[in-house]
């Protein structure tokens, strides 16, 4: 009998998609080798598009309602836990280690879906002014954003270089490379946890392709780097972001209230005490 092997596809606005160039790239595991998407500048532009419309969408959504999405991904984890722990064992891990993972990962769905709608009372504040006025700092999201994701074999990584943008109500663009298929797998998940298309895509291949795209394209309004890149990267990505006033951070907090400020933007509220 043959065997047919599974076609990973990006996950763009929704949707299952190839690379509109064709082509491929090959990630080997344990027992099997898979082809993966090459992405290229258009289908970067392409995620954008639709990554700009999920923002809208993902943002108007009640603080509750994000909150209830989220906790319903690290519930449809739990329940393909076998596979998850079975793909990372493919990847090199231990039986342990791939468990130890898929728990953490779980565990750090949870805790972001629970942020969701806390994260302004603990980063906003009542300023101490001079007369009689109030002055408030309110924090809202700060839109698109790109997300190279950690090169590191793991499911905790890979959530948490994107949750800490979703919980405060950003879409994202994941980018990976050694963990394709588990991002690519994930995103078979993210499929039925009722995210609106476009907050959440996934796209793979090489970075180096479409980093100059990356830096300029003035509809992405932050690029997040939890993995290690050269010094030439991140020189392109600061200087074609200049023109866009590009927010760049090279290895921002993976965990806690630390990890969610750079997505986020503060506008300062005056309003008369009145009498």
């Amino acid at each position: 009998m043959t065997e047919v092997k599974k076609t990973y596809k990006n996950y763009v606005n929704g949707k299952f998609v190839r690379s509109e160039s064709g082509k491929v790239y090959s990630v080997n595991l344990k027992n099997e080798k898979f082809e993966i998407p090459l992405t290229s500048k258009k289908d970067l532009r392409d995620a954008v598009t639709h990554s700009k419309e999920g923002f809208k969408h993902w943002n108007k959504l009640t603080m509750y309602n994000r909150s209830q999405i989220l906790y319903r991904l690290s519930e449809m984890i739990e329940g393909n836990k076998d596979s998850y722990i079975s793909l990372l064992h493919q990847h090199g891990l231990s039986k342990n280690e791939s468990k130890k993972d898929v728990e953490n990962a779980i565990n750090t769905i949870v805790w972001y879906s629970g942020i969701v709608d806390k994260w302004e009372q603990l980063t906003g504040n009542l300023n101490p002014v001079a007369g009689e006025y109030f002055n408030i700092s309110h924090q809202e999201p700060i839109g698109v954003t790109f997300s190279l994701s950690s090169n590191k074999v793991s499911l905790n990584h890979l959530v948490k270089s994107f949750l800490p943008a979703m919980s405060v109500g950003c879409s994202v663009i994941s980018f990976t490379d050694e963990n394709a298929i588990l991002a690519l797998k994930l995103s078979e998940d993210i499929n039925n946890s009722d995210f609106p298309s476009g907050s959440i895509n996934f796209i793979t291949g090489n970075f180096g392709n479409i980093v100059e795209d990356v830096g300029g394209h003035v509809e992405v309004k932050l690029v997040a780097i939890y993995s290690d890149i050269t010094n030439e990267f991140i020189k392109t990505l600061s200087e074609r972001g200049a023109d866009s006033v590009k927010r760049i951070f090279n290895k921002p907090a993976v965990d806690g209230l630390a990890s969610i400020l750079p997505f986020i933007e503060t506008k300062t509220v005056w309003h008369p005490k009145g009498k």
